[in-house]
């Protein structure tokens, strides 16, 4: 299995070009269609005993590796308004959502740090991981999170004694002149310098002296400021992936935007959150812009992992006394899936259930499988029509009949860490098949399929399948034509260009792709890949 860090490597550059402007649609074509990989694994039970147990794992982080997260807000003036807003949750707005005790309550930068805090503590029980603070005006600060030494990260829950987490003491400490503990550091006069720019040259060289490992940005501002283009590009080059969250009315994911340019160059998404109040739950509902979905199943019982904000996984199964063996099966939006598997024993309970006993824990909802038939050739970059089968993931994949009359959405976007868009809806039938067809766009290059589920049952989605040979196009050469296509199909397999039975033009596939050239009308032609001895790969243009 290819390491993460190889993966992320290759979404960062796809999408950094494609930021800069620099990579032609077909090309992007063939970069985007390459399958990302990801491990995953299954943390070993604390002395599990009959009755609730909890299985918790992660995606993305090889085994021994530190996840290192940085937590990048804004604190500029325009932060300030609008007030009154319930940062906290409590239902009422009042004194209790003034978190950095400005004397201004619920403002933007109130609902910042009570987002901090929401998604630190959401991240505190997964294993491995390390967090920071970052806050910038004009300028950034890192936070030092220890009062008698210095510290730049902690794990999330660290207290070191104190009635709560130092992280969240120290995000409260922030106002807009600098950070107040443990160690001030002010953000510099009023001017004096560029917010991202300056916010992220400030993570980077802070991540840069952080273990092995991934390495996250989780950005939060309310602005649409500039960021400098050589910044941008170690952005995309670094090993690191950035989340970004605009915050309130003003606030836009679009594509020539800086929240946008700087998530998309790693392979991440950019989420418009209008109502301030909303962010906290926008945080900790968040995940991976790669992942779909994680399931584990212990015989033929499976539940949906709940998923956090850098791929930690939580699964709740009743458990009676005996020896069992779960496997936890992570999606990809790539389509790849990744699997582990780990044997552990459970010890007996006087008020626990009987022994064997395998069913879902309190409030676990049962896993959902969607399969996507790889689509017939076709010249556009994605396929019109989509078809395939959604049902309960063991053994197999099996109709279930609850699942019967379900909604899907067919969604697409125009590349990586950009929102979906609904392009098509429809049902799942009694046999648990689905069929959707809609018009493709130039614009739009990436294809998943979503199930909304009943009660009781978790959503799913997966990946459209690259078809063998699509995103024709043809261009004029000569006095004739040439077509050049992506395709899956491996490099070396011989492409034959076929006028009726007559061979005129020939060539073989490099790097996804292929160009071959003809004369005449080219809706009289066929193309014929060759694969393998026996099997044939044929597109009618």
């Amino acid at each position: 299995m290819e390491q993460l860090e190889k993966a992320s490597r290759r979404r960062r550059t796809t999408a950094a070009v494609a930021a800069l402007g620099v990579m032609s649609a077909s090309l992007a074509v063939l970069l985007l269609a390459s399958p990302a990989t990801a491990s995953v694994t299954i943390d070993p039970p604390p002395s599990p005993r009959a009755g609730t147990v909890d299985l918790t794992g992660t995606v993305g982080v090889d085994r021994g590796e530190v996840t290192s997260v940085l937590y990048v807000f804004d604190a500029t003036r325009s932060t300030m308004s609008p007030t009154g807003a319930d940062c906290s949750g409590n239902g009422v707005a009042g004194a209790d959502d003034d978190f950095n005790r400005d004397g201004i309550a619920g403002d933007i930068l109130d609902c910042e740090i009570a987002g901090v805090q929401a998604l630190n503590g959401s991240l505190a029980a997964t294993s491995g991981l390390q967090v920071g603070l970052v806050a910038f005006a004009n300028q950034a600060a890192v936070a030092d999170l220890d009062p008698a030494g210095s510290a730049t990260f902690l794990q999330p829950g660290f207290t070191g004694g104190d009635p709560r987490p130092r992280v969240d003491t120290v995000a409260g400490s922030v106002t807009r002149d600098g950070i107040g503990l443990y160690d001030p550091r002010p953000f510099g006069p009023s001017g004096s310098g560029d917010a991202f720019t300056s916010a992220i040259s400030v993570a980077l060289s802070t991540l840069r002296a952080a273990p092995a490992g991934p390495k996250w940005i989780m950005l939060l501002s309310d602005g649409a400021s500039g960021i400098d283009n050589g910044v941008l590009a170690e952005l995309g080059q670094s090993d690191v992936r950035l989340r970004s969250f605009g915050i309130g009315v003003n606030a836009t994911c679009e594509p020539a935007k800086s929240l946008y340019k700087m998530a998309a160059i790693t392979g991440e998404s950019c989420q418009v959150v209008a109502n301030p109040a909303s962010l906290s739950a926008g945080l900790t509902g968040s995940r991976p812009d790669s992942l779909n979905g994680v399931t584990v199943s212990i015989g033929s019982v499976s539940v949906a992992a709940t998923v956090d904000a850098v791929g930690g996984w939580r699964a709740r199964f009743t458990l009676g006394a005996g020896t069992y063996t779960a496997t936890v099966r992570a999606v990809l939006a790539s389509g790849v899936t990744q699997t582990a598997q780990r044997t552990f024993t459970v010890a007996g309970a006087a008020a626990g259930p009987p022994p064997g006993t395998v069913t879902p824990g309190p409030g676990a909802l049962a896993a959902t499988v969607v399969k996507v038939t790889r689509p017939k050739p076709t010249r556009d970059a994605l396929p019109a029509k989509v078809t395939g089968r959604v049902g309960r993931p063991t053994p197999g994949l099996t109709p279930a009949a609850a699942l019967s009359g379900s909604r899907v959405l067919l969604q697409a976007r125009p590349t990586l860490g950009a929102p979906w868009t609904t392009v098509r809806s429809g049902t799942v039938d009694g046999a648990g098949k689905f069929a959707l067809k809609w018009k493709p766009k130039a614009s739009l290059r990436l294809l998943q399929v979503v199930l909304e589920p009943p009660s009781g049952y978790a959503g799913s989605a997966a990946a459209v399948p690259t078809p063998p040979i699509s995103a024709c196009k043809v261009a004029k050469r000569g006095g004739g034509w040439s077509v050049r296509c992506a395709t899956t199909v491996k490099a070396g397999s011989v492409v034959r260009l076929l006028d009726g039975k007559r061979t005129v033009d020939r060539a073989k596939v490099r790097k996804g792709s292929f160009r071959v050239a003809g004369k005449g009308k080219v809706g009289a032609h066929r193309i014929d890949i060759t694969v393998g001895k026996r099997r044939h790969v044929r597109l009618a243009l």
